[in-house]
């Protein structure tokens, strides 16, 4: 063999032998940490992370979605709920002005049922807490069960409630048509008004300026002349100076009634301590006479003690030291009408009744209220036109409240407030 030849066998051998490192080395792979492998598990891990993400926003947005569909659903149905306990109630409100037309077709064969003074109101909440449960509830026992009635109850879930009250038992504020009616009602807003004076007048004859003051803004808010009102002596009277005057800077009277009663609030001197303390004792709307069924104590007692020849001492017990006989004597007829209401009767069927309670005390309960009753007859009732309706519906923890303020004779409505 040459030289050459055997050369060239050498070079041949040497090239195998790179080959076959070259291919050893691809097979094992490079050995830097950078190699595809890695880079194809991080894509991995951030592609997932990424989607959890997404996964979890979308999870909680639909759970989101669900329950306000859900509430919104719950504050529809308990609405519904409230609503129609108001319309129930309405109905039998309304329906006032039929049971007196039968009432008095049925008094030429029995006289004595006109002087019943039956009033629907007293039944309205009845009638409607009976849809709403199912049964029919009168002095706390069951007289009628409806339970499985269509149209009769709630599903499961569901409650209504109904409580029904008169405005004609409160003080009105817009009885301002004439002198004689803002005298009426100075006395009766400054005694009510009065009664949570912090540090009021020793004497209970002596009249506190800043509760009259008060009281003369809310008259001149009310009525329609450009007058101010001012008491001279213990009488309201058109004084000769112009409205604005002497009142806080940036408060004009509106010169008009009142539409609602959180307009007191924007009187002259009127806080919100006090509005809070009066408002259930006021009413804006267009009452008749003071009702003495529904009336509070304080403002019976008031116009009891104002048209009493010795209130003195029957309501003020001055001369001497025992309680003064009108407190026992509204306290008797605190209890005699809770108890006849109480049976679904009226406190009082007639003003007869009223002006002659004060005649039943007993004889050693002295010194006896001498009333003037004509004047007391002319000034209260034991009718109500204006009821006040609140309804509260519900669907599971979703609740609704209504306010209604009913007219009786039209069985329209005069005030209305969802909450």
């Amino acid at each position: 063999m040459s030289a050459r030849h055997s050369e060239g066998i050498g070079v041949l051998g040497r090239m195998r032998e790179s080959w076959s490192a070259v291919r050893i080395s691809l097979r094992a792979g490079p050995k830097s940490g950078r190699h595809p492998r890695g880079v194809a598990l991080l894509l991995v891990l951030v592609t997932m992370a990424m989607m959890a993400a997404f996964t979890t926003e979308f999870h909680y947005k639909s759970y989101v979605s669900l329950h306000v569909g859900s509430n919104l659903r719950d504050d529809v149905v308990a609405y519904y709920h409230a609503r129609s306990a108001m319309e129930i109630a309405r109905l039998v409100v309304k329906s006032q002005n039929v049971a007196d037309n039968m009432l008095n077709a049925m008094a030429a064969f029995v006289p004595n049922i006109k002087s019943q003074n039956i009033e629907l109101w007293t039944f309205a909440c009845e009638f409607a807490n009976a849809f709403c449960s199912g049964k029919l509830k009168l002095m706390g026992k069951t007289f009628f069960d409806f339970t499985g009635m269509k149209g009769v109850g709630l599903e499961k879930g569901g409650f209504c409630k109904c409580r029904a009250k008169p405005e004609d038992g409160r003080i009105n504020v817009n009885r301002v048509d004439s002198l004689a009616d803002k005298n009426q009602m100075f006395s009766e807003l400054y005694s009510t008004f009065i009664q949570f004076k912090e540090e009021p007048a020793t004497d209970v004859r002596e009249i506190d300026k800043d509760v009259a003051e008060l009281v003369l803004n809310i008259i001149d808010w009310a009525d329609p002349d450009d007058q101010r009102s001012d008491l001279v002596g213990n009488m309201v009277q058109n004084s000769a100076q112009a409205e604005g005057m002497g009142y806080d800077k940036g408060f004009t009277p509106k010169n008009g009634k009142f539409d609602t009663l959180r307009e007191l609030l924007l009187v002259d001197k009127m806080d919100r301590q006090l509005y809070c303390k009066v408002a259930e004792e006021l009413t804006p709307y267009t009452t008749k006479k003071l009702n003495v069924n529904t009336a509070p104590l304080r403002t019976l007692r008031r116009l009891i003690c104002e048209h009493t020849s010795n209130a003195a001492e029957a309501c003020y017990g001055l001369g001497g030291l025992q309680i003064p006989t009108m407190d026992f004597g509204m306290y008797c007829l605190e209890m005699c009408r809770t108890l006849r209401q109480s049976l679904m009767s009226p406190g009082f069927s007639n003003t007869g009744q009223f002006t002659k309670f004060f005649d039943l005390l007993p004889a050693e309960w002295q010194p006896r209220p001498v009333l003037d009753k004509k004047t007391i007859a002319k000034k209260v009732g034991v009718k109500s036109r204006v009821i006040r309706v609140e309804t509260s519906g519900g669907h599971y923890t979703t609740y609704r409240s209504l306010t209604g303020i009913i007219d009786s004779s039209t069985g329209d409505y005069v005030y209305w407030r969802e909450y």
